[in-house]
């Protein structure tokens, strides 16, 4: 009899368990942005909760905590409860911030559960339509011949772009001069005007200008083609060895966080980005729907730290 009582209140006890997680989530979920409202970030984060809100039948919040190149949210995500209802919805600059900012409230790797990537960008290369090169070879021959004649348009100093263009030049030898503008636009506004020979943007900066014909697009930084410009290269087939840079997104919770709310999550989202009208929507955005196991993403993450760690002190970039 005792037996079967211990045997009864185990199976009570697992079944409460089960019970209480196949009830996640049973009060409102926030994701929260470390960037203002506004931008493509912003866009895919509220496009992500809503459809995750209708699944769920659960208000999905997106709450913006821009500020501190991005550490102001992330702080408050890694300081959250790892309960499953704090998320943090993050860029791929959250692998140069530990780089950037050697005295962050919060380890990158260690404070937080990697869920899944979401979505991801390449950079695209692109020349002022009046740059002798056809071709991402031919930028490189125009650069080795003569060093530091090209001009390179950056967002930044410290930027990913930045960043981008410091790995290239390490892996093809080359060397370019470095012009830093207080962001995109300008940056674009003087490739178009001449200023300067070449820069590495998103598809939805760069293109329009292109349609237009006043910029070249010589080539992406992903490892494969984007599915969006498919006639555009790979720099890796143009002879850049070993490159692959993406403006990536990707959805985390609090380190310690139950890895059966972790497996939920990242199934439910993959769920909502399968949709057709999903992939449409953030087609428009130019960004291309990208799904990662969580330990693929961990990994992916602890391989971008590496690499931009390394990059920054390569170049000795110093952050503002």
């Amino acid at each position: 009899m005792k037996r079967f009582l211990r045997a009864a209140l185990v199976l009570g006890l697992i079944g409460s368990a089960g019970g209480a997680l196949a009830a996640y989530p049973d009060h409102p979920v926030r994701i929260i942005l470390p960037y203002a409202a506004g931008g493509g970030a912003d866009v895919l984060t509220r496009t992500v909760a809503d459809a995750l809100g209708k699944l769920w039948k659960q208000s999905v919040l997106v709450d913006n905590r821009p500020g501190a190149g991005a550490t102001i949210g992330t702080d408050m995500v890694a300081k959250a409860p790892a309960d499953g209802y704090t998320l943090l919805m993050t860029a791929g600059t959250m692998a140069v911030s530990p780089a950037a900012y050697p005295k962050l409230p919060y380890d990158v790797l260690k404070d937080f559960a990697p869920i899944t990537m979401v979505a991801e960008s390449p950079y695209v290369l692109a020349v002022n339509a009046a740059v002798p090169a056809k071709t991402v070879a031919d930028l490189l021959k125009l650069a080795r011949r003569q060093p530091g004649k090209l001009n390179f348009g950056s967002p930044g100093n410290g930027t990913l772009s930045h960043l981008s263009f410091e790995l290239l030049s390490f892996r093809t030898g080359t060397r370019s001069t470095l012009v830093n503008y207080k962001g995109s636009n300008p940056a674009l506004t003087a490739v178009m005007a001449g200023e300067v020979d070449f820069v590495l943007d998103t598809p939805a900066a760069v293109m329009p200008q292109v349609d237009a014909g006043k910029l070249r697009a010589l080539g992406v930084t992903s490892a494969a083609r984007s599915r969006g410009l498919p006639s555009v290269p790979t720099l890796q087939e143009e002879g850049v060895p070993d490159f692959d840079v993406t403006i990536w997104f990707g959805l985390m919770a609090p380190a310690h966080t139950s890895p059966e709310i972790v497996r939920q999550l990242h199934d439910d989202v993959a769920k909502v980005l399968a949709a057709p009208a999903m992939k449409e929507k953030l087609g428009r955005e130019r960004l291309e729907i990208t799904t990662m196991q969580p330990d693929e993403f961990a990994t992916y993450l602890r391989r971008d730290v590496a690499k931009w760690g390394e990059v920054v002190k390569k170049a000795n970039i110093k952050f503002d």
